[in-house]
């Protein structure tokens, strides 16, 4: 069988999820044709979908030693590096990535990730909206772009791009959640309850919206939805020292 044909191979196995089968062919691979850099990416890839991310760093750079710029090995080893929460080293591998191949949607949404992890939220900024331009209706972009500007406290931009997120998936808990949240430190309370209650319809244990809206409620002294709510919490989370002492504190 010639290169060519293996690297179909090697490429089905990995898609079709048959890891041990794809490992055993890219280590024979890697031992027959030793300076094939493909042979030990896929060993790599073998690896990192297995989730043991520090072998398929150390066989990522054996790809890399082989055929510096590959860029599939770049972008495999900042998977890894970012599943090892070596959020700089990913970085470093995207941005090679990038210097050599321009830009791509996976490259700029990984590094708005990873400078997130990093809290360099400007920089994250800057990927996202990069990502953006690439794929404007990209729903998980959309929410980390707007959670971006939340943690800036920029609560109007994070709204806007909250509610194209909704657009497109009105059943984001997530994104309806912190919705609620932007609109409350916009005090806009009415808002806030409206989408906490969009989340608690959605999913009636779900713990800090449960939380958020009693503390709406105590800020609007109304005891009584608020215990009620506090109630349903502790029942879903009996463990939470948190949610604990705000019920003896209101409903006792």
């Amino acid at each position: 069988m010639k290169k060519a044909e293996y690297e179909i191979l090697l490429r089905e196995l990995a898609q079709q999820g048959k890891l041990s089968e794809l490992l055993s062919t890219s280590e024979q691979l890697a031992s027959d044709f030793p300076e094939w850099h493909l042979a030990w990416h896929y060993v790599a890839v073998a690896y990192g979908l297995s989730g043991d991310h520090e072998r398929a760093v150390t066989h990522f750079i054996q790809a890399l030693e082989r055929k510096p710029n590959s860029v599939k090995a770049l972008y495999g080893l900042s998977v890894s590096f970012h599943a090892l929460k070596m959020y700089e080293q990913a970085i470093a591998c995207l941005l090679k990535h990038k210097e050599l191949h321009g830009n791509e949607f996976k490259i700029l949404f990984s590094l708005g990730v990873n400078y997130t992890e990093l809290n360099m939220i400007s920089k994250a900024v800057d990927s996202f909206r990069g990502a953006l331009e690439i794929d404007s209706k990209n729903e998980k972009t959309l929410f980390c772009l707007a959670d971006c500007y939340r943690i800036q406290e920029k609560y109007k931009e994070a709204i806007e791009l909250f509610l194209q997120a909704l657009e497109i998936n009105p059943k984001n808990l997530l994104v309806l959640h912190n919705t609620a949240v932007s609109y409350k430190y916009l005090n806009n309370n009415k808002k806030a309850v409206e989408y906490y209650k969009k989340v608690l319809d959605l999913n009636s244990g779900f713990v800090r919206a449960l939380r958020n809206l009693a503390e709406i409620y105590i800020e609007e002294n109304d005891a009584e939805k608020a215990c009620n709510l506090l109630s349903s919490a502790l029942s879903n989370h009996p463990d939470s020292q948190e949610i604990k002492e705000l019920h003896a504190k209101i409903c006792s």
